[in-house]
């Protein structure tokens, strides 16, 4: 997901071509140049007759686009990312129960003042799983609560236990849908189930 183009671009006193992707993150390019500039790092963008100069504390990138599809990189470079709790769904007004233990600043962040004591309270239930016995019951969770939606937050890479293919597979095969996917942090990330309409 996120914005993709390819472009000439400058980058101290280096110029190549380089696919370009932006996401919630970071800037990142890719091919005869390899950078990445974190959203946070980005100070302003500007449109010039060089380029699209993005601006940050260090070093100045200008990415050479036409005049219209820079028009619509600065918009997409200027407009402030989505905070987790927002990919979420999460706050106080609809609030979260989470089930599982977790050691996590990012999710611990985005879940502050937004959770409930029980499921019936929640408007979002949020299972995290790191050992197989946690899968099955998430999904009896979710089974209990058809009508919520239930995030299945799982360790990232080889160090997961419980992993992406699995949790699909148990939950395709109970008939839930998955529909969206968030990075959580560097170790977490999850993706977002509902139960099939019949």
């Amino acid at each position: 997901m996120g914005r993709e183009a390819v472009a000439v671009c400058h980058w101290q006193g280096d110029v190549a071509e380089a696919k370009l992707h932006l996401d919630s993150r970071a800037l990142s390019l890719r091919g005869e140049m390899r950078l990445d500039i974190p959203r946070n790092d980005i100070r302003d963008v500007v449109l010039s007759s060089e380029g699209l100069r993005v601006l940050t504390d260090g070093p100045e990138l200008i990415m050479e686009l036409g005049e219209v599809e820079a028009g619509r990189w600065q918009k997409a470079l200027l407009k402030k990312p989505p905070t987790l709790a927002e990919k979420l769904g999460i706050s106080a007004q609809t609030p979260a129960f989470v089930q599982g233990d977790y050691d996590d600043v990012p999710l611990a962040r985005a879940l502050a003042g937004a959770t409930v004591k029980t499921p019936d309270d929640a408007a979002i239930l949020l299972a995290v799983l790191m050992e197989e016995p946690d899968l099955q019951a998430a999904s009896d969770l979710a089974l209990t609560y058809p009508d919520k939606h239930i995030w299945m937050v799982h360790r990232k890479g080889k160090a997961a236990v419980v992993g992406d293919t699995m949790i699909r597979t148990h939950m395709r095969g109970l008939g839930f849908i998955d529909s969206k996917t968030s990075a959580i942090s560097d170790q977490l990330t999850t993706t977002r189930y509902r139960l099939r309409a019949k």
